[in-house]
């Protein structure tokens, strides 16, 4: 820790409970010999609701291995992140961070490995935007440094990708191509629509904010193809040649 850093942490269990785990004891008295405070009976969908909390805001907002508990699928622990993200905004400085640890695959992420189909995962970066929140990093968790953590619960099913068969007409050619079928029911989102609060709706908006701190900025909307044809990108970007072209079988 820096000199002028501290650490509260929050358990959900009351203190007795919380003490009969293994090393429980050990690890408060290390935090409070730090300087920090342990606070038991917290809620980390409910942050803004906990008396011992009013008034403080942090600079990072940390939560290792989140979990519902048992068996309880992929859509409470969604549902879990979600409510922990708008919990946080409550509590988060205003260039504060949160840290999430997450299995392998279960977040959802490029970087997973395995990589799990996208709707068996928790979707942390969707769950994360609910709270207007975007992915700056992804890092390997480090557990050598953690000497006492012990890694338990149940093993998270990877499934293999599905394929989607897809067809359009382009300049009126039929074009087949293929997409992840997760991925099928996402690809006309509406991304920059107003009430969006995906990521790029979210980067669109802090351009905005900085343009029109120094110029006069207006938007124009404006329907843009799903895919163009090879001419048509050639003709209005020279620099990209076939090779960078999907071409029909």
């Amino acid at each position: 820790l820096e000199a002028e850093s501290s650490i509260t942490a929050t358990c959900l269990q009351h203190q007795e409970e919380a003490l009969r785990q293994e090393g429980a004891a050990i690890n408060i008295q290390t935090i409070q010999d730090s300087g920090g405070c342990v606070l038991f009976g917290v809620d980390c969908t409910k942050l803004g609701e906990c008396v011992s909390l009013q008034g403080r805001v942090f600079d990072r907002v940390v939560f290792n291995f989140p979990h519902c508990g048992r068996k309880s699928g992929v859509k409470k622990n969604r549902e879990l992140l979600k409510n922990f993200f708008l919990s946080c905004i409550q509590v988060l400085a205003e260039d504060g961070e949160v840290h999430v640890s997450l299995c392998n695959g279960q977040g959802g992420t490029p970087v997973d490995k395995p990589k799990c189909e996208w709707h068996n995962s928790w979707q942390v970066v969707a769950m994360a935007t609910e709270a207007h929140l975007i992915l700056s990093a992804v890092c390997p968790f480090e557990n050598e440094n953690y000497p006492s953590y012990k890694c338990t619960g149940y093993s998270f099913p990877c499934i293999s990708v599905q394929i989607t068969h897809m067809e359009e007409v382009v300049e009126g050619e039929n074009v087949h191509y293929n997409i992840p079928t997760e991925l099928s029911d996402y690809v006309f989102r509406r991304f920059l629509s107003p009430d969006s609060v995906h990521p790029v709706k979210l980067v669109q908006d802090f351009f905005l904010k900085e343009l029109l701190a120094h110029w006069s900025v207006s938007m124009a909307t404006a329907s843009a193809p799903f895919l163009i044809a090879a001419k048509r990108l050639h003709s209005c970007c020279h620099c990209v040649d076939n090779s960078q072209c999907y071409s029909r079988a």
